[in-house]
């Protein structure tokens, strides 16, 4: 399963229990997520956080109750998750600079958050997502232990560094000796990249670059290194990829480009990727 897909999972309880009583622990459970984690996904892929989403998403609701008309303001109150008068109130001017008995009576053109649609498209477990532009800050690794020397770099300048803040979100692919993108799985090298504010000052000593935005098809994988060396579960998630683009009649985009992103896994000591291809 990828993030995208918890998070949509996360979307949709949130969808079916608007009118009751919801936490982001609840969220985060439906998700499959730790908290911390849950948080930071669902702000990094909704654009918004999980606190003001449900704010919208249940103000969203109250306008379409008010304008129908029908039920009394407390009511709609209640229906809106909130248990007064007085603070639904407050959370509807807040979001829509007019009181709920003005918005009644003066009928403003007024337009709250849709339900966020993450995913548009999935086929046999594998997702068509268009990327952003995405500035990152990068960490290379070489042989031996390519992967645990990049992450270790990233760690060590992340723990003192403004210009991360979340949400945040970790990805890398193989090099070569070069530092330019490689295609054989016995690489020599690994780059690890964190999405940064682009607007946060640069050290000087940091690679910074840009992930362009793309169309990618994207799967999700978990397995433990240590359980299978041989790492074959990771071979079949990009064979799936493969194959999805083959069966749908999508086209590698050249050259090509691809990578990892890194997830909390479901177990300590697994590793979980979604992975990453692009296609024109």
């Amino acid at each position: 399963m990828t993030v995208y897909e918890q998070i949509q999972h996360a979307i949709d309880f949130i969808e079916n229990n608007l009118t009751g009583k919801l936490t982001c622990g609840m969220a985060a459970r439906e998700a499959h997520m730790s908290i911390r984690s849950f948080y930071n996904y669902f702000w990094a892929l909704a654009g918004v956080t999980y606190k003001e989403y449900v704010v919208k998403r249940r103000m969203s609701k109250a306008l379409s109750d008010l304008l129908k008309g029908e039920n009394k303001i407390i009511d709609v109150a209640f229906d809106s998750g909130y248990q007064s008068h007085e603070a639904f109130s407050r959370a509807f001017k807040a979001e829509f600079g007019v009181s709920p008995i003005r918005f009644r009576h003066g009928r403003q053109n007024l337009k709250g958050l849709e339900k966020i649609i993450i995913i548009k498209e999935m086929y046999m477990g594998v997702i068509v997502k268009e990327l952003e532009d995405m500035e990152v800050a990068c960490f290379d690794g070489f042989a031996p232990e390519p992967e645990h020397k990049a992450f270790e770099k990233m760690e060590a300048w992340k723990s003192g560094q403004k210009a991360v803040t979340e949400p945040y979100r970790i990805f890398g692919y193989n090099i070569d000796r070069k530092g330019e993108l490689a295609h054989d799985p016995d690489n020599v090298g690994y780059r690890v990249m964190i999405t940064v504010d682009p607007d946060l000052p640069r050290d000087q000593a940091t690679q910074y670059r840009s992930i362009q935005a793309g169309k990618f098809v994207v799967t999700g994988i978990e397995g433990n290194i240590a359980a299978d060396p041989s790492g074959k579960w990771i071979t079949a998630g990009w064979q799936k990829l493969h194959t999805m683009i083959a069966d749908k009649q999508y086209k590698v985009k050249c050259p090509v480009r691809y990578f990892e992103e890194q997830l909390e896994p479901s177990r300590s000591g697994n590793l979980r990727l979604d992975l990453y291809l692009e296609i024109e």
